[in-house]
């Protein structure tokens, strides 16, 4: 008789968008794609060219280290959600709006990882909204094993003989 897997638990979510802030599968969590703030995207402008012009938050011109940490906390927080932490971060995917932001950027994201140190994908991009920085996160955590039905628990099992 097989065991059954545990279901996969869905934490949080951003009004007005259709997305979780973070998934636990299993033994991993997945954060959703995460910046140093949220946004009503009908207060979103662009120019001609579909570029944004504001998201209506008026964080867009804050500095990368600021826009960092506020985007960690906000993994942080998504990851807490589903009973994980930092220290349980194996992956990082970054993506920054201008790459001469990451001097500043990496010197910022190692505060947060001084021991444990993820694997780490970063990219350019340009962005839904008004941001400097956008992460997502991949954890690993294993769960807690329950003991099956047929296991002996402690108390049943029989001592074993002392070799003298």
């Amino acid at each position: 008789m097989s065991e059954k897997q545990p279901k996969a638990e869905f934490f949080g979510g951003v009004p007005g968008f259709p997305i979780s802030l973070a998934v636990r599968a299993g033994d991993y969590a997945y954060t959703a794609t995460l910046g140093s703030h949220t946004f009503d995207a009908n207060k979103v402008t662009y120019d001609s060219d579909g570029r944004v012009l504001s998201d209506g938050s008026g964080r867009g011109d804050e500095r990368i280290e600021e826009q960092t940490r506020a985007t960690m906390r906000n993994v942080e927080a998504a990851l807490s959600g589903v009973a994980c932490t930092l220290e349980d971060v194996i992956d990082m995917t970054v993506w920054l709006r201008d790459p001469r932001d990451f001097i500043a950027f990496n010197r910022t994201y190692a505060e947060f990882f001084r021991v444990n140190k993820p694997t780490r994908t970063v990219l350019r991009a340009d962005f839904m909204f008004d941001c400097r920085i956008e992460m997502k996160a991949i954890a690993y955590k294993p769960r807690a094993i329950a003991p099956t039905k047929h296991a002996k628990s402690r108390r049943d099992r029989t001592p074993r003989q002392s070799q003298r």
